[in-house]
């Protein structure tokens, strides 16, 4: 059985501000954003509010089944994100098997347009030492992917495995996907 195992990364959002201080009345000149507002004006400064933080949960891992390598040119196998179908192209043949493409769950901030970044490439390993790459790793998710109202998106993930040589074994890596706010 060819499979992926995750990790996950929580990117931390920061907001730097530096400002070189020269005087005191000249750093508030130049910062008025950073200033009190005057007497009787309310302020709607993003430091009053609160920003719920990201969150990323894999709930299905990418799962490729069971394939066999017929010879050393080695071959592909690919899951789609969107739709979940498998294709074998080269050396390789199926076993049977379920495969599965990944799934994740993001929660935040209700109607936040969101970023999900994959790594282009990861080398997977299985205890015998034999390695295969897992390339091309894409999302279903839009170009501007939105939290809907409850805060939530779910999303798919595959990708292609390429196996060469005279690879076997059970293959398992770790993907460091992370998300962020745009």
């Amino acid at each position: 059985m060819i499979n992926a195992t995750f990790r996950l990364v929580f990117p931390a959002l920061m907001l730097l501000c530096g400002w070189m201080l020269v005087a005191p009345d000249s750093a508030a000149a130049q910062c008025r954003l950073c200033a009190a507002p005057p007497d009787g004006v309310s302020s709607a400064r993003s430091s009053d509010k609160t920003e719920t933080p990201l969150n990323i949960e894999i709930t299905a891992n990418l799962d490729f089944s069971r394939l066999a390598l017929l010879n050393r040119a080695g071959g592909e196998v690919e899951i789609d994100p969107q739709s979940g179908q498998r294709r074998i192209s080269g050396g390789l043949t199926d076993l049977g098997g379920l495969s599965l493409n990944g799934e994740g769950r993001l929660t935040g901030e209700p109607g936040r347009v969101v970023r999900v970044h994959l790594p282009e490439r990861i080398t997977l390993s299985a205890p015998n030492g034999s390695t295969a790459d897992l390339v091309k790793l894409d999302t279903d998710l839009p170009a501007q992917a939105r939290l809907d109202r409850d805060g939530r998106l779910n999303f798919s993930f595959g990708g292609r495995l390429r196996v060469t040589g005279n690879a076997s074994g059970q293959f398992r890596g770790r993907i460091a996907i992370t998300a962020d706010y745009e």
